[in-house]
């Protein structure tokens, strides 16, 4: 015979560790705060010790010795998930739809024109996608099955996360206004706006010391916080933008947009795509299926 506490205990323990909240746990489980704080205070009476601290306000944090636990409990409640779902009977499209929540720009510029590949080599699996450029914290949003970040790298309990490939960051710019910029001198020219890219890692700062240059006193500095609108005001002709190249191929096989002064700058190349998902999934076949796809595309790209 298994030698264990309450499972009803144990699960309301870890939804109030996860979600850092008896209120937010009760929502989750369908049950009042009050039963989630019983629940949580027979369990400490089982271990004898204390697992949570309260904090000011509503919230709640594990103790060290909650916080071992939690390390421990999550991945089997993510591997009880996965396996009841797996039996769970339904529809077979309801089984097989893949949700996916993906930063905006790459779901535009990226993703979306290569779907069609993994949708004819996978028709089984209906992809469901969310686009933000906000963080996922795949512990508390059971409905998503992975994500695609952009910036930095993920680090949640649970998850993984690999990235894409690295992509070239570099100065773009359309042809016309690079025939007519001179880039002879220490700096770029004083009449030629640079766009900021708001999210992007990659600074003008640190671009402009890595070739070399001055800064540029430009008198306007358009920000737009999504890569494709600043990509898109570049192809304009608004002024160049600091980019990656993935995000910008349809531009640059267009030739709307071209690497500022001809090749003569060099780039950076930064990993900045992340996919992740939970480590007890990663055997289900669908998240194994576009997981596969996915690097295979984005090592070619």
């Amino acid at each position: 015979m298994r030698s264990l506490p309450s499972f009803f205990a144990l699960r309301a323990f870890e939804a109030a560790a996860r979600l850092g909240s008896f209120a937010l746990a009760s929502e989750e489980l369908h049950l009042s705060p009050s039963a989630v704080s019983h629940q949580v205070r027979a369990l400490e009476d089982y271990f004898g010790r204390k697992l949570f601290r309260r904090l000011s306000g509503q919230g709640v944090e594990p103790t060290p010795e909650g916080r071992q636990l939690l390390t421990r409990l999550t991945p089997v409640f993510d591997e009880l998930e996965a396996a009841c779902a797996a039996l769970r009977p339904g529809p077979e499209a309801a089984a097989q739809a893949l949700t996916l929540h993906c930063a905006p720009s790459f779901a535009a510029k990226w993703l979306g024109p290569r779907l069609p590949s993994f949708m004819a080599r996978h028709p089984e699996i209906s992809i469901r996608i969310t686009a933000s450029a906000d963080p996922i914290d795949l512990t508390r949003r059971a409905e998503i099955d992975v994500a695609i970040a952009y910036g930095t790298k993920p680090a949640q309990p649970g998850v993984i996360a690999e990235p894409l490939g690295t992509e070239l960051v570099t100065a773009l710019i359309a042809p016309a206004l690079d025939a007519a910029s001179d880039f002879s001198g220490p700096g770029l020219p004083q009449d030629l706006i640079l766009i900021d890219s708001a999210i992007s890692p990659v600074r003008w700062d640190e671009w402009l010391a890595l070739n070399g240059l001055n800064a540029a006193e430009s008198a306007a500095r358009p920000s737009f916080d999504r890569a494709a609108m600043a990509i898109a005001a570049a192809a304009q002709g608004v002024g160049v933008v600091l980019e990656s190249t993935r995000l910008a191929a349809e531009e640059l096989a267009r030739r709307e947009l071209v690497e500022m002064g001809g090749g003569r700058f060099r780039g950076m190349e930064r990993e900045l795509h992340f996919l992740s998902y939970r480590a007890a999934q990663r055997n289900v076949a669908k998240i194994a299926a576009f997981r596969s796809w996915l690097l295979q595309a984005s090592a070619r790209n």
